[in-house]
């Protein structure tokens, strides 16, 4: 790893400091906070009485949430989105989920974009990172596809974004911007659906679910890249 390199520490002293003050920062978060962000995120009811723990910060807890899912790749998702619904509404829990996977996919790629690899690698595995060149190399409409459509890995996508040279910062802006809308506001109408016990608010999500299947079917290259990603 380039970072250990005796004459890269000595070019890159201010960069290496921060690198590794941000490492120590996050291996302590680890470790500190490992039991609670276990059982966080094991289930919509976990995050729902842990977020409502906050009483009127909440929406805040919510949020950050969301942030901190974004840059721990692997959490689930979904349960997140499904939760704010459940507990927030649907447009509430849609605004704050939105909001904090948009902030935190920003800091990803940031992140990702300063300090390369050796930072991903310390929330994505490394044979994860073996096809993202692949995945990049596909062009910016398969990239967005793949943030637009629910099933592959968007958060995992945001770190091969921020490492690649072949899309800059505006385009990945307006990517994520626009493409997390549809599926942010799907999951969180289910989950509020399932709260007030609304079919409309489930039909919602089927038929983002459909649509989403359905394209995947008439893209085949779309099928192809998600289930290599699988596979890794």
């Amino acid at each position: 790893m380039s970072w250990l390199r005796i004459q890269h520490i000595k070019k890159h002293k201010f960069k290496t400091i921060i690198y590794l003050v941000v490492v120590i920062f996050f291996v302590s978060l680890i470790f500190y906070f490992g039991d609670l962000l276990k059982a966080v995120f094991t289930s919509p009811d976990a995050v729902r009485a842990w977020v409502l723990g906050y009483g009127i910060y909440a929406p805040v807890a919510l949020f950050l949430l969301q942030v901190a899912q974004v840059a721990v790749a692997p959490l689930n998702n979904f349960i997140i989105n499904f939760a704010g619904g459940y507990i927030f509404g649907p447009w509430m829990g849609f605004v704050y989920n939105y909001v904090g996977w948009i902030v935190g996919a920003v800091i990803v790629f940031w992140f990702s974009r300063f300090f390369g690899r050796g930072f991903v690698n310390l929330f994505v595995k490394e044979k994860k990172l073996i096809g993202s060149d692949e995945i990049m190399a596909k062009g910016k409409y398969i990239v967005f596809m793949l943030l637009l459509l629910p099933g592959p890995p968007d958060d995992f996508l945001v770190y091969f974004i921020g490492l690649s040279n072949s899309i800059r910062f505006r385009t990945f802006l307006w990517m994520v911007v626009i493409g997390k809308i549809p599926g942010k506001i799907a999951t969180s109408f289910l989950g509020a659906g399932v709260a007030a016990h609304s079919t409309v608010s489930v039909a919602i999500y089927v038929i983002f679910i459909m649509v989403s299947v359905i394209t995947f079917w008439k893209k085949p290259e779309l099928w192809q890249v998600w289930q290599n990603k699988k596979k890794t």
